[in-house]
């Protein structure tokens, strides 16, 4: 009975077996009756084998031979004897010194000594240097439904293989063992008594090889940006949390031509169609055309009927005493742009006076104990310059007509020189940049404008520090929508009436970042780094662009500002570096020190135009081409 068990059993199994076999095997049959070919019902096969390889051989070499379309490739690798390995290379460089011993001429004496050493150094690197040797056996099949066309790609792939000094043939009678090689270890193959040996090869050279380096970057939320150099994609959302992708800020450098606008409006134009906040500085006018493309608004800077009062104060954080906190800070660094050289102390001067001003015009944080509203009303609510001035004159005409004595009067000296070196400048600001300066915000409410496009191309002839203080408060007002914004997708979050992937994101892409962004200007580096850590919080990105690495870092900064300027690379997730001039490596070198290798730093200058080296902090680096479609280049008409 136990007999008449296992025998039903193995019946079991065999028919088991069977059924498999019927699943996967080729519908239609297969033979190998053709001296060349292996055929099925459908189609054609032939394996062509690699029985010799190039001398020279470059990085990922495989990727050549498993990389061919319409093709599969197999690759078996075994290990040689040591021992048999070392009997060989002397008996070959015992062969070669007699060789040369007996030559007739020059050459065949080079060509012997030549050989003899190769095998020394090859000896040495296994007895020395631990080298192990391999065996490695390639098999390329191809198939096709017609014989004629097979013929055709069997010649065209020869050709390839050829001219990259690989050697390969189709063994004649051996289709059907070149078939089943594909299910059988290296070791089965070899006992086949018409079996054929593979390549010997030195292990750090087959290491070098490796076919499977291929990249790719596939956000599950990602649309396509463009493809690695191996031709994986690259799926990007900047939105994107993982454990090690944490915040998203970005940092896009590249040269005049690179590829760096391009890529600026395909962000723009991806966070657009997924109905995200996009919030753009455009210093040469070139997004107008995307802005209105996209149904957005365009509010240009330069004249009279466009007005942001540097004194209203913008939500900047959960509360008002934040929001008042921080929009102090901005007040003197707005300060500093205006007069670079002013002293600690005329700064905190200016910084009380208008403290007093606001306490005039009711507008303290905190009254009586209690939060006090002071974001978010009518424009005419806020002082301006001029009110600033009026404040100023009457605290210089009270300091002057005061009685002092001997003590007294020498400290009321300095601050009515000090209050004379601010009223100097707020009366230039007034008299000369009043009409972009001074006055009630003409911005309409833009909280519900889904694309704002701030074109301040009409700035860039103006003095530096104007510019940089209107850029400065444009990005505060940037910053207020984006907090306006993330407070109420949390809420709706909380409430339940969304989930987390329907937040609507806030993007702020700020190109030629460097006028505000710098080791120079210390003062706004402060509220820069603020912003940054304080984005994630309410789902906004923001994306620092220049065009240069050394226009972060001017020559002539401080050490604390360094030290800041890296702080604030530190908070982009996303560094896209585009070509870039070689005087410029070192730098790149120090900045990015640990998170690029050497070999990405030195091709830095070598990129072509569309290529990049994207670093995400914490994770991988990637180097890929930016695909632009026929429709987006005259969607995007100009800059690179």
């Amino acid at each position: 009975m136990l007999f008449e068990k296992q025998k039903n059993t193995e019946n079991e199994k065999i028919a088991a077996d069977y059924y498999l076999i019927e699943q996967i095997q080729p519908q239609g049959g297969i033979t190998f009756n053709d001296e060349r070919y292996i055929q099925t019902g459908n189609s054609y096969e032939c394996c062509l084998h690699i029985y010799e390889l190039p001398e020279k051989v470059n990085d990922n070499w495989l990727k050549e031979l498993t990389d061919i379309k319409d093709t599969v490739v197999t690759i078996d690798i075994s290990s040689h004897d040591i021992y048999e390995i070392k009997k060989n290379i002397n008996r070959s460089i015992q062969e070669q010194a007699s060789r040369r011993g007996s030559a007739t001429n020059w050459e065949e004496a080079y060509n012997a000594e030549k050989k003899a050493n190769d095998m020394i150094q090859l000896f040495h690197e296994i007895s020395k240097l631990k080298e192990v040797v391999k065996i490695i056996d390639i098999r390329i099949f191809i198939s096709d439904r017609e014989k004629e066309k097979l013929e055709e790609k069997i010649s065209k792939l020869s050709k390839i293989l050829e001219s990259n000094k690989y050697r390969s043939a189709i063994f004649l009678n051996e289709a059907k063992n070149e078939w089943v090689s594909m299910y059988q270890t290296y070791t089965e193959q070899q006992k086949n008594p018409y079996s054929i040996f593979g390549q010997s090869i030195q292990g750090e050279t087959l290491a070098h090889g490796n076919p499977f380096h291929f990249s790719s970057l596939e956000d599950p939320y990602g649309s396509y940006l463009g493809y690695t150099k191996c031709g994986g994609n690259v799926l990007f959302d900047e939105f994107t949390k993982t454990k090690t992708r944490l915040y998203y800020n970005s940092l896009v450098i590249g040269g005049m031509g690179s590829g760096k606008s391009t890529f600026l409006k395909k962000r723009f134009k991806d966070r657009a169609s997924r109905g995200d906040f996009v919030r753009v500085f455009d210093i040469t006018g070139e997004f107008s055309r995307l802005t209105k493309y996209y149904g957005g608004k365009i509010i240009k800077f330069g004249s009279s009927n466009t007005m942001l009062n540097p004194f209203e104060i913008l939500r900047a954080g959960d509360n008002e005493t934040i929001n008042f906190q921080l929009h102090m800070s901005k007040l003197s660094a707005n300060y500093k742009y205006l007069v670079p050289t002013a002293t600690e102390q005329e700064v905190i001067m200016f910084s009380n006076i208008a403290r007093e001003l606001y306490q005039e015009f009711n507008l303290y944080s905190d009254v009586d104990g209690k939060e006090n509203q002071i974001t978010g009303l009518l424009p005419e609510k806020y002082p301006t310059y001029t009110d600033y001035l009026n404040l100023l004159n009457r605290k210089i005409t009270e300091i002057s007509n005061g009685n002092y004595n001997e003590i007294n009067i020498e400290v009321a000296r300095r601050n009515l020189i000090t209050l004379d070196n601010i009223k100097n400048t707020i009366e230039h600001v007034i008299y000369t940049f009043g009409s972009i300066l001074d006055g009630y915000t003409t911005i309409e409410n833009i909280l519900d404008e889904q694309i704002i496009c701030y074109d301040i191309s009409d700035l860039k002839q103006m003095k530096a520090e104007i510019f940089d203080v209107v850029i400065f408060n444009v990005i505060s007002l940037c910053w207020d929508n984006c907090v306006a914004n993330g407070i109420r997708m949390n809420q709706m979050e909380y409430e339940g009436k969304i989930e987390k992937w329907d937040k609507v994101k806030t993007l702020i892409l700020i190109d030629e970042a460097h006028h505000w962004v710098n080791t120079k200007k210390e003062h706004a580096l402060d509220l820069v780094t603020k912003y940054l850590r304080e984005a994630r919080k309410y789902n906004g990105g923001i994306t620092l662009a220049s065009q240069s690495i050394r226009d972060f870092v001017p020559e002539g900064g401080t050490g604390v500002a360094i030290d800041k300027i890296k702080t604030v690379f530190e908070l982009t997730q996303y560094k896209f570096i585009f070509n870039q001039d070689t005087n410029v490596i070192d730098l790149i070198n120090n900045v990015f020190k640990n998170s690029l290798t050497e070999r990405q730093i030195n091709k830095i200058p070598r990129l072509e135009l569309g290529d990049c080296i994207l670093h995400i902090s914490g994770d991988k680096n990637y180097e890929f081409h930016v695909h632009v479609t026929d429709e987006e280049q005259r969607l995007f008409a100009g800059g690179d």
